[in-house]
């Protein structure tokens, strides 16, 4: 492998980057694509609330 191939210098791969601890939801209905994440220090359930206002919003538009 060359110096920018699949493995790393010498042989090493480089480790991965740090997990995100942040909440992330992605949900797909249809045409319709919901992508949220909140930021790292945001409460999962603050998160997952906001996550529901948003899925009312959209089931109000019908």
């Amino acid at each position: 492998m060359g110096f920018r191939g699949d493995m790393g210098f010498r042989g090493h791969r480089p480790p991965p980057p740090p997990a995100s601890k942040a909440a992330h939801f992605r949900i797909e209905d249809g045409n319709t694509r919901i992508d949220l994440k909140c930021a790292e220090d945001e409460p999962m359930k603050a998160c997952a609330d906001l996550l529901l206002q948003v899925m009312d919003r959209l089931q109000g538009q019908d």
